[in-house]
């Protein structure tokens, strides 16, 4: 099962799924063919999960973007075997083609510490987060991860006890490895107010304190999960 692969041992996708407003439903449409197709032949695609943008949420149709977070084995199991497969050229691309508003948009991330789903039970987040950091620079970012290595261990204890569910479902602190400067917090929570109590409260706080002089911009939205893919097989 792909959750005992340890977090820093996978290679992470997060693409940001541009898409003509009002063709979302096309594009989910072309991808559910897809998924099922991956679930079933690609072992190694490990997570494969969507989230809608929080102020679409009760309207998902009309969102004009929805971010993929993904997880693999290795580099080559996204390039050489899943962007390859005749379900993704011949199938998904095509047919999702004409809904989306650009290309791929794809970044890639390798994780310094966190956990995906703390408990072992699958259980879907209420919302999910979605933080983007730039470092001043490399040595600024190295700062930082050390810092964020050392957050994602104090939110896994604050928890509780292991292989039960906190608050925060999942936590990945993560590098980007397509640049020296980008960092990611990306983190799943059990609802709405969690979220927001967790991001008001000590850990965080002490953590941005703690980086600012590392951070040049820092961006980030909430999402929900719109019920397709998988966060681990």
């Amino acid at each position: 099962m792909s959750e005992s692969i340890p977090v820093t041992e996978r290679f992470y996708l997060f693409g940001n799924c541009n898409m003509v407003p009002d063709r979302y439903d096309d594009w989910q449409a072309a991808y559910d063919k897809l998924g099922e197709y991956v679930f079933a032949n690609e072992p190694n695609t490990l997570s494969y999960y969507f989230g809608i943008p929080l102020e679409h949420a009760d309207a998902p149709s009309r969102t004009d973007c929805m971010l993929a977070f993904e997880a693999y084995r290795s580099r080559e199991d996204l390039y050489d075997v899943h962007l390859k497969s005749d379900a993704m050229l011949g199938g998904f691309l095509p047919n999702a083609g004409p809904a989306m508003s650009t290309g791929l948009d794809l970044t890639h991330y390798g994780a310094v510490g966190g956990f995906l789903d703390r408990s072992g039970k699958k259980t879907e987040c209420g919302v999910m987060h979605d933080v983007q950091i730039q470092c001043r620079d490399k040595a600024a970012r190295d700062e930082l991860l050390g810092a964020l290595t050392l957050l994602s261990s104090l939110v896994d204890d604050a928890q509780g006890p292991k292989g039960e569910d906190g608050e925060v479902l999942t936590f990945l602190g993560l590098k980007s490895l397509d640049n020296d400067t980008q960092a990611r917090i990306y983190a799943r929570y059990t609802s709405r107010e969690t979220w927001e109590k967790f991001i008001r409260g000590t850990l965080m706080n002490k953590f941005w304190e703690s980086v600012k002089p590392s951070v040049a911009s820092m961006s980030a939205r909430a999402y929900v999960p719109n019920g397709k893919g998988w966060l681990w097989k």
